[in-house]
């Protein structure tokens, strides 16, 4: 029987739920594995030793998320990084745009919704200058993104690892999923994605929609853009944007706007807002992505 454990750092646990969603099928996955370690799923205190396949889910936020990491690492054959913010940061890198005296004031003090108390100096772990990826901190063997990645991809992955074989990972980007009709459609305006009601057959970049379509690693079947919305980012950046140095997901969306509607791209720069949510809202924790020569994330950032 193969050895699995799963370690949650910094997380919502929605990825732990996805795994779930595998229903019926997880017993098949069962049957060829045992699970030994789910701080979420059982009483189990210690890491154990020969792990064979570790699924870490989240990012590392603080010290205990570090340590935690570092030891499933030495104890795990194989790592997979599952979900976007293991792999990238994901949405709980976007506190790296405040400092950590801000966030740590504006839960403890400054919060509308609680009477103002000191910050816990006792049991609660240190925050980290800024928020990491799992991969920035240990080596990852397999890079699984999503928030949450899609169940099926979940058994697509473990069942040939169990068996000793190298998985299949679909590689195409989001638009490739994406069923919208692309046009060159001239526009001098960029919508947030609450306003007016989009063309349901047209692609959301031609009708001045940011979308992250195509600057997004597609796993997800563009659920998003066939109920009507935008995709967000929330799968990672695309492969052709990790490979290439100059390539950035604020570039990649400039680029593509300003190709279909024919605008300047320092006009589509102007009207592009609140970059750090908007553009880089999953990724900005990555390092991968903050060294690039063309990000934005940089100027963002506070550390």
């Amino acid at each position: 029987m193969v050895n699995i454990a799963l370690e949650l750092l910094a997380s919502c646990t929605g990825c732990e739920i996805s795994i779930l969603d595998l229903h019926e099928e997880l017993i098949d996955v069962l049957e060829q594995a045992d699970l030994v370690y789910a701080p979420i799923l059982m009483d189990v205190k210690e890491i154990p030793e020969n792990i064979d396949i570790a699924i870490v889910s989240g990012s590392v936020r603080n010290e205990e998320n570090k340590e935690r990491l570092e030891e499933i690492r030495e104890k795990a054959k194989i790592v997979i990084a599952y979900g976007t913010c293991a792999c990238y940061g994901g949405i709980t890198c976007m506190a790296d745009l405040y400092s950590p005296e801000d966030v740590s004031n504006r839960s403890f003090k400054d919060n509308p919704s609680t009477e103002s108390a000191p910050e816990p100096s006792e049991v609660v772990p240190k925050l980290l200058p800024i928020v990491h990826p799992a991969g920035d901190l240990a080596l990852i063997d397999y890079y699984l993104p999503g928030c949450p990645p899609k169940e099926y991809l979940v058994k697509d992955i473990l069942v040939p690892l169990i068996n000793g074989e190298e998985p299949v990972i679909p590689k195409k980007s989001v638009c490739a999923d994406c069923e919208r009709t692309m046009e060159h459609v001239e526009f001098d305006k960029i919508h947030r994605r609450v306003e007016g009601t989009p063309d349901p057959d047209l692609c959301f970049l031609s009708q001045g929609y940011i979308c992250m379509g195509s600057a997004t690693l597609g796993r997800c079947g563009a659920l998003c853009s066939s109920a009507g919305v935008p995709c967000h980012g929330c799968g990672g950046p695309s492969l052709d944007i990790l490979r290439e140095p100059n390539h950035d997901v604020y570039n990649c969306i400039v680029n593509r706007i300003a190709h279909l509607s024919k605008m300047p791209h320092k006009d589509v720069e102007k009207q592009i807002y609140d970059v750090g949510h908007v553009i880089y809202g999953f990724v900005i924790g990555s390092t991968i992505m903050e060294n690039k020569k063309v990000s934005l994330i940089p100027q963002l950032i506070k550390k």
